[in-house]
């Protein structure tokens, strides 16, 4: 297929066949990248396929006749990209966004903002939720998010002076130890429905809520009683933040490099795009994703501007790298049992987003 445009000659369009996530993350890179021209500016012809989850995803992408050639992926499911598994190996090939949709939030006056710099430093979500009862779902990424929050804010204090975690729900608090048994200390954590917080927010019966997007939204955009304490962008190190990222057959990598190579120019582009004008990216994403406008939510990410890209892939020890080799630390353990393990090198190809930072 060629398409030509006022009197330039004829670009040669490369069919790829790409996998996306309807919601805030998954659609709008590559929605811009078609909108605005990236993709046809690298003789890309992108075939999008709206995804029902991660691991269906995965499958299309793995099977012996795949049917998806590159795809955008949540952390879920980002140990394919380690699974060194025969021939239907993956690769890891861009950094996408930060997710930012895990959040603590509570009825505005619980906790104390004592710098009043708008955000609530560690020490003041200790003070603050020494005590309280905490609702969230604790099977979901919101259970552990929490878990690893209580962590943070206990960073340097002694066992006794620790806050510590209860629960009904025995699962949660598998191989949990709690650090002390004073009963002040306590924050007993309620497994709720993250769909029901929202209606539990608003009727005040919960004061304090660890909740994950789309009900982080609703809260926030309907509850003028309900603050933002803590998101993973704004208190967590990169070693707790996980990116949201693409994924590649490494086959179709070896099969088209050069098509794989301006693929991630054309993402690398219209990111650059993205982060200037993120309200229009996320309706363009919207468009795509055949959802009603306004679905789509920024405050749920962290979309990397080009300053950013640039530092955070200078050397291998900077930023980006940091946030991907937390991913795979976090996620090699899934891998299943015997398969071949990639090493964070072999699984992460940071060759094709290096050179399209340097290209452009």
């Amino acid at each position: 297929e060629t398409a030509s445009s006022g009197g330039t000659a004829p670009v040669k369009l490369t069919k790829v066949r790409i996998g996306l996530h309807a919601n805030e993350g998954g659609t709008p890179l590559a929605a811009v990248a078609q909108e605005k021209g990236m993709f046809a500016k690298y003789g890309i012809d992108p075939v999008f396929t709206i995804v029902e989850s991660g691991p269906a995803e995965m499958t299309a992408m793995r099977a012996d006749n795949r049917t998806l050639d590159v795809g955008y992926i949540g952390a879920g499911v980002a140990w394919n990209a380690i699974d060194g598994g025969g021939a239907d190996s993956l690769s890891t090939v861009f950094l996408d966004v930060l997710s930012n949709a895990d959040m603590l939030l509570a009825k505005n006056g619980i906790f104390t903002d004592a710098n009043n710099n708008g955000k609530f430093e560690n020490s003041e979500i200790f003070d603050g939720i020494k005590g309280k009862t905490v609702y969230a779902e604790v099977g979901t990424t919101a259970g552990s998010w929490f878990m690893n929050l209580v962590d943070l804010i206990n960073e340097g204090k002694a066992d006794a002076d620790k806050v510590w975690i209860a629960s009904e729900t025995s699962s949660y608090l598998a191989g949990y130890k709690a650090p002390n048994s004073n009963p002040a200390n306590k924050v007993t954590v309620i497994n709720t429905s993250n769909t029901n917080i929202p209606a539990g927010m608003a009727t005040g019966q919960m004061d304090i809520v660890a909740a994950y997007s789309p009900a982080t939204v609703t809260i926030l955009k309907t509850n003028k009683d309900a603050v933002k304490i803590a998101t993973t962008v704004d208190n967590f190190p990169p070693s707790k933040s996980f990116p949201s990222t693409w994924v590649a057959s490494d086959a179709w990598i070896n099969e088209n490099p050069e098509v794989a190579q301006n693929f991630i120019n054309a993402l690398y582009e219209a990111a650059i795009w993205r982060s200037g004008n993120l309200d229009e990216a996320m309706r363009i994403g919207e468009k795509v994703a055949q959802k009603p406008e306004g679905t789509f939510d920024p405050t749920n990410l962290v979309a990397p501007s080009q300053a950013q890209y640039e530092e955070w892939f200078a050397s291998p020890d900077a930023q980006g790298y940091q946030y991907m080799r937390a991913l795979y630390d976090s996620k090699v353990g899934n891998v299943p049992e015997g398969n071949p393990v990639k090493s964070f090198e072999e699984s992460f190809n940071d060759d094709l987003i290096v050179n399209a930072i340097k290209g452009l």
